[in-house]
């Protein structure tokens, strides 16, 4: 399930680290809709694996290292959901904080508007799609985190283990992760700043190979198109 979340923003700038407020905001818009699923999702000391993505999109922003100016003060939140008991809540989160302002550094921003998105249905075992937002593929190893972007020679390795971890909440077998193949068309490596830390990413348009009913799951709990 898709939908995306219109914003106005108070002033023309943005820190560079806007999914650190997204987040907030999403937590924040849960917390205030139901504390059950809050706690279900959130949770100070353990990683919790979640059955929804986001991006971000701005019209035409102005990006340097510190911040970014969006002119016409507005953005579009788009939301994918795996499965429609989490997407009802959330909707049902984020329509509660609808003409309500919530607070950034410098800045603040009021949700407008939501409107469900169209989804298809993927019928073939080879597709191509373009990421909305940076693909973060991140393996944790003796505890520490490293982030490869499609240059990596372990990127394909570690998405899949990356996704056999969210088929745990799911009722798909894992097994069928390791038909997934994926190739870049028109792609580049991006460096995204998170929680002060430098993330290798990877973005723009890739073909994906595999079970279609993998290829249907990637395609309904991340954002691409």
């Amino acid at each position: 399930m898709r939908y995306k979340l219109y914003f106005t923003l108070e002033n023309t700038n943005m820190p560079i680290d806007y999914r650190r407020s997204i987040i907030s905001y999403i937590k924040h818009a849960l917390q205030e809709y139901d504390e059950e699923y809050y706690k279900k999702f959130y949770n100070e000391k353990d990683p919790i694996i979640k059955p929804y993505t986001f991006a971000v999109f701005f019209k035409q922003p102005q990006i340097n290292a510190e911040e970014i100016i969006i002119e016409d003060k507005r953005f579009e939140l788009n939301i994918s959901v795996e499965d429609y008991e989490t997407a009802i809540i959330l909707y049902n989160s984020f329509n509660k904080q609808k003409y309500k302002k919530f607070s950034i550094n410098r800045n603040s921003f009021t949700l407008k508007n939501i409107e469900m998105a169209m989804e298809k249905e993927i019928k073939d075992n080879n597709i191509t799609i373009k990421f909305i937002s940076p693909l973060c593929v991140r393996r944790r190893q003796d505890k520490k985190d490293y982030y490869y972007s499609f240059e990596h020679e372990e990127f394909e390795d570690t998405l899949r283990m990356n996704i056999t971890e969210q088929l745990k909440i799911t009722n798909i077998s894992s097994e069928i992760v390791k038909t997934l193949k994926i190739t870049p068309i028109k792609a580049k490596k991006v460096i995204n700043k998170f929680y002060e830390k430098k993330i290798e990413c990877s973005t723009g348009t890739f073909t994906l190979q595999g079970d279609i009913q993998l290829l249907n799951y990637i395609y309904k709990a991340r954002n691409g198109k």
